[in-house]
């Protein structure tokens, strides 16, 4: 729909006019120290954007080639707590500018914490941790590809369906992170007098990722006091202030914060970087030392009244059967080593059970999913195995319909095989209604939640599962999903290694493992990782290739290196074979050839198997984009995926 002129100067409205020919110009955002941002609707790829113009000086400082070429990189930075960049380029500025440089980001809905801070106020203290764990988050990975951010404030993190969210990566600072010590462009103060750190107040130019963690620091002072740590009524008074005044006690404000997270701000707003965490990784640390939701001890399962057994009217001894051979269950169905033999147990002690009560519909919906995880799994022959399974379950229904263990195996064949989304999310809520000690009902409705993009809820479905099955390493893999989905990487590498310490052979946990640790900027534990995970696939001679990689030219190297050796070997034996076959899994070769180049950042090429994906089964495309463990944010650079989305009926996932 046509969009209403923007106000401001003439001057600012040449500007806006430039970018017609792809841009319906809405209004203005708000304006900052290097531009203005404006939202617009982008033409081309038929969504909302926002469009940052630099100032003249910027422009000019900056230089469009440089800019041109870190900007490139910047939109390598692909997190579900970044907000990515879309796009870049220069219009034409008023006579004697020059060329004026712009980038383009998505259009977040939620508010800046500059809206909220005026809006609300100080925010309560675990909320502030928060969004100080995102952020961090955020951090930890950008500057470990690294980038430097240089400008972290409240304007530029967002609160978008509760999480934090960092944008404005535009002008961010490529290096060596840490140590780096490239120049900032004579004369160009990069970043907002209230939040500079000492490094970039005194014009050196000689920051570094620590930079990043002070402004944090400022931010988190301000969300709890309520204003900035300095205050000045001009940028000189501001930039002195960083550089002498001593950091103030936020205590002093509001007593009621710990002195932990006292001490932890007044360290990040330390005036020697050597004084400051040393990494954004060191700062989730010491976060999960503080009494927080995010560390607390996860609670108890609430009381059950009634367990599964009971409900199904099952004797002592037989319901004793019954849950060995879900525990079981609970532990085979993943696949890996150890699992045919875990479901050979599962089968005996439920046909010990059956032999005494043989038409009972819970054993007979527990009887089903064994033989579906046999065909999936590949313990017999799959479409045996599934007709079989259809048949146990409808059978169950007629025998008594009130048995969540039913809609459960219902709800798991509708996602993971039939592409009946709504269906299967209908059953597998039935299931955690009928049966809330069912280890797997919570965690395939978690599983369901977290691809409709309700990623809080699944959170707590999955957590729920693991109280109820702790030793089960599938419900903590389920657990970490989420997680990675919320952009928690350093909470989820705790989770895998959990899983990895019931089940040290389980490949689902070593890739996500290994995916989470780079993430969260601890290469030494990724490389760990993935040689492991090579090593269990039985590729010993990539494991040292890569080791000496790294070794030579450091992680990110190494790791770029050996995923395109991966990428090359899938793509070859997609040529050999049919990658839309499902195997002994949900995942499809096309599956991998998606993460692999998802995490190459190659999106032109992981969005054609996307697409090709869809023309095959139009149905999984939700899952494709929301339940592998790549962040599909990527993909939106591609112009093909807001028309793809929008085809499919799935418009609303350019909002997530």
């Amino acid at each position: 729909m046509p969009r209403a002129p923007i106000s401001g100067s003439s001057a600012d409205n040449r500007i806006p006019d430039a970018l017609a020919d792809r841009f319906q110009v809405a209004r203005e955002l708000g304006r900052g120290g290097m531009g203005t941002v404006y939202l617009a609707h982008d033409t081309s790829l038929d969504r909302d954007v926002a469009i940052k113009v630099l100032d003249p000086s910027a422009s000019s400082a900056l230089g469009a080639e440089r800019f041109t070429r870190e900007i490139h990189l910047t939109a390598r930075l692909v997190h579900p707590n970044i907000v990515p960049l879309f796009d870049s380029g220069r219009v034409r500025g008023a006579r004697g500018e020059g060329d004026r440089l712009y980038y383009v980001m998505p259009y977040v809905e939620g508010p800046p914490l500059r809206t909220r801070l005026a809006r609300e106020g100080p925010l309560a203290v675990a909320e502030v941790v928060r969004i100080v764990a995102d952020v961090a988050e955020a951090l930890a990975y950008a500057h470990a590809m690294g980038s430097v951010h240089r400008d972290v404030k409240p304007e530029n993190i967002f609160w978008y369906r509760g999480r934090a969210l960092l944008a404005d990566f535009g002008v961010a600072l490529w290096g060596q992170g840490r140590g780096d010590t490239r120049m900032t462009q004579a004369g160009l103060l990069v970043g907002s007098p209230a939040y500079l750190s000492p490094e970039q107040a005194d014009g050196s130019g000689r920051v570094d990722a620590r930079s990043d963690l002070y402004a944090l620091g400022c931010v988190a002072f301000e969300l709890l006091a309520g204003a900035p740590p300095f205050a000045g009524d001009s940028p000189l008074v501001l930039i002195a202030a960083h550089l002498m005044r001593p950091v103030p006690s936020i205590r002093e404000r509001r007593p009621e914060v710990p002195v932990l997270l006292d001490a932890l701000i007044a360290r990040l707003m330390a005036k020697e970087p050597d004084d400051r965490p040393a990494t954004a990784v060191a700062l989730l640390e010491e976060l999960r030392s503080i009494d927080h939701p995010i560390t607390r001890e996860r609670p108890a399962p609430a009381q059950r009244t009634r367990s599964s057994e009971e409900i199904a009217g099952l004797p002592a001894d037989i319901a004793e059967l019954h849950r060995k051979a879900r525990q079981l269950f609970s532990s085979a169905v993943q696949g890996g080593p150890g699992a045919r033999e875990k479901y050979g147990m599962a089968r005996a002690y439920l046909e010990r059970a059956m032999q005494q009560v043989p038409q009972n519909a819970l054993l007979i919906a527990t009887l089903a999913d064994l033989i579906h995880v046999a065909g999936v799994r590949g313990f017999a022959d799959q479409e045996e195995a599934f007709a079989r399974s259809s048949e146990l379950r409808h059978q169950a229904l007629a025998l008594d319909d009130s048995i969540g263990t039913v809609h459960s195996g219902l709800g798991v064949h509708l996602l993971y095989w039939m592409d009946e989304f709504d269906l299967a999310g209908e059953e597998l809520r039935r299931s955690v209604e009928l049966s809330p000690d069912l280890a797997e009902s919570h965690r395939y409705y978690g599983a369901w939640l977290k691809i409709a993009g309700r990623k809080e809820e699944a959170l707590e479905q999955m957590r729920e599962s693991v109280a109820i099955a702790p030793n089960a390493a599938f419900m903590h893999v389920g657990e970490a999903d989420v997680l990675m989905a919320l952009g928690r990487y350093d909470e989820a590498v705790g989770a895998l290694r959990h899983a990895l310490r019931l089940q040290p052979r389980y490949e689902a946990a070593l890739e996500r493992l290994e995916m989470s640790c780079h993430r969260a900027g601890r290469h030494e534990e990724a490389l760990d990782a993935r040689r492991a995970l090579l090593g269990l696939r039985g590729e010993a001679a990539r494991a040292a290739e890569l080791s000496e990689r790294a070794e030579q030219g450091g992680w990110m190297a190494a790791r770029e290196q050996d995923l395109r050796t991966e990428l090359a070997a899938l793509l070859a034996q997609a040529r050999g074979e049919d990658p839309f076959i499902d195997p002994n899994s949900s995942r499809q070769l096309s599956d991998r050839i998606i993460i692999t180049a998802a995490e190459l950042g190659d999106w032109a090429e992981a969005m054609s198997w996307v697409e090709r994906s869809y023309h095959r089964r139009p149905g999984r495309l939700r899952r494709v984009l929301m339940d592998l463990p790549y962040d599909h944010h990527g993909l939106a650079v591609d112009p093909r995926y807001a028309r793809l989305l929008r085809t499919a009926g799935l418009a609303e996932l350019l909002d997530q």
